[in-house]
């Protein structure tokens, strides 16, 4: 059996054949999205996964909340892919948090290991005020998002399909 990990990698690079009405289950997309929003699985409450269109896709929209922020996804329910995101953490619990030594790199790989196919190279960020805005393009996808630069935290996450 494959791990969630493993079903995400293989989903986001290389969508699956249509194979009926939903080849992604509301459980897996479920999974995708809590992994690529990098949050344990014990600390996400109010988890729902319900179909609905995105952008004429047909998802999964799903939505959860962990003690420090709020999350919600569209996961494509035939190729598992993420069409959409949006997160954003709770600005007290980042301040809270301890410094990371490298937090532009910190924040960089976050952003590769979120986007499939995205390039370190490909990440801008531009300082704003003790916080980065970062937008990366790619795979059809806008993805803008604002990090902490002293802990390197992404609290503010966007992915948009570009038509």
């Amino acid at each position: 059996m494959l791990k969630a990990c493993t079903i995400f990698i293989a989903l986001a690079s290389a969508p699956l054949a249509w194979a009926g009405p939903d080849a992604v289950t509301e459980q897996e997309a479920s999974r995708i999205a809590i992994d690529n929003a990098g949050v344990p699985a014990s600390e996400v409450f109010n988890l729902k996964a319900t179909p609905g269109k995105e952008g004429g896709v047909p998802v999964y929209k799903v939505e959860f909340e962990t003690r420090y922020g709020d999350f919600d996804y569209a996961v494509s329910r035939r190729s598992g892919r993420i069409v959409d995101a949006d997160s954003e953490i709770d600005d007290e619990w980042v301040r809270r948090q301890s410094g990371a030594p490298d937090a532009r790199s910190k924040v960089i790989r976050e952003v590769v290991r979120r986007v499939p196919g995205a390039r370190a190279q490909n990440v801008q960020l531009k300082s704003s005020g003790g916080r980065w805005e970062g937008v990366l393009f790619t795979a059809g996808q806008k993805v803008e998002f604002e990090a902490d630069q002293r802990t390197g935290i992404i609290f503010d996450w966007n992915v948009d399909r570009r038509r």
